[in-house]
């Protein structure tokens, strides 16, 4: 089970990977009436160049199944993903500071990131590297089979796609179905370390040591 720490650093690169899930479903479901825009890609449906934030889920849900195994290797591409984002918002503040804004049509959402973006970043960057660096130094191996939690979880977010398609195809751009369908769809994302997350190894721990402790105490070695 990885540390609060690298807890947080995953839920880190859950967030800042929204970017890749959300023109993923959109494009899928919403069809030709939905365009995104991505760091010089772009797309309509499933044109253009929708492999990008395809490859992009599915590299970013590789990386959080190997984080929630405490894989040094997948904590260390949420560092250099981190790393590479401080690069980015960086270069962006200097060069544009007014280009840097969180925007995001169907919500309304407008907002100039020029200011607290290089911070919040910064700190992400730095948060990231000293968790990959803690899971290297710790190197564990942990080998955990799926429990029904994990495939709990995981039917629970593909259960919802359904409910996604059909708001988002056949609701009208910008409307509240689409508003409650990017709503739901973030909130997927952000729930998806659930289905690689460990669930077994804490609870039998406890109970060996629930069971360890019931024997030790009236069978352990009499004072004489």
């Amino acid at each position: 089970m990885p540390d609060r720490l690298s807890r947080v650093a995953l839920g880190w690169f859950g967030l800042t990977t929204i970017v890749f899930w959300l023109p993923t479903v959109r494009g899928a479901f919403d069809g030709p009436s939905y365009q995104w825009g991505l760091i010089g890609f772009s797309g309509r449906g499933l044109g253009g160049d929708y492999w990008f934030p395809l490859l992009g889920t599915s590299i970013a849900l590789i990386v959080l199944a190997g984080g929630w195994r405490c894989r040094p290797w997948a904590c260390a591409l949420v560092a250099a993903w981190s790393a590479l984002l401080l690069l980015g918002i960086t270069a962006v503040v200097v060069k544009s500071p007014d280009d840097f804004r969180l925007r995001g049509d169907t919500l309304g959402i407008d907002v100039s990131l020029a200011a607290v973006g290089p911070t919040v970043f910064g700190a992400a960057a730095v948060l990231s590297a000293v968790s990959a660096w803690r899971v290297h130094r710790r190197r564990q191996h942990i080998e955990v089979s799926w429990q029904r939690r994990n495939w709990r979880w995981l039917g629970a977010l593909a259960g919802a796609l359904p409910l996604q398609f059909a708001l988002l195809r056949f609701g009208t751009p910008n409307s509240l179905s689409d508003q409650v369908a990017v709503v739901i769809t973030i909130i997927q994302w952000l729930l998806v370390g659930q289905v690689f997350r460990i669930y077994t190894v804490a609870q039998v721990d406890e109970r060996v040591r629930q069971i360890g402790a019931t024997l030790v105490v009236p069978f352990g070695p009499s004072k004489e």
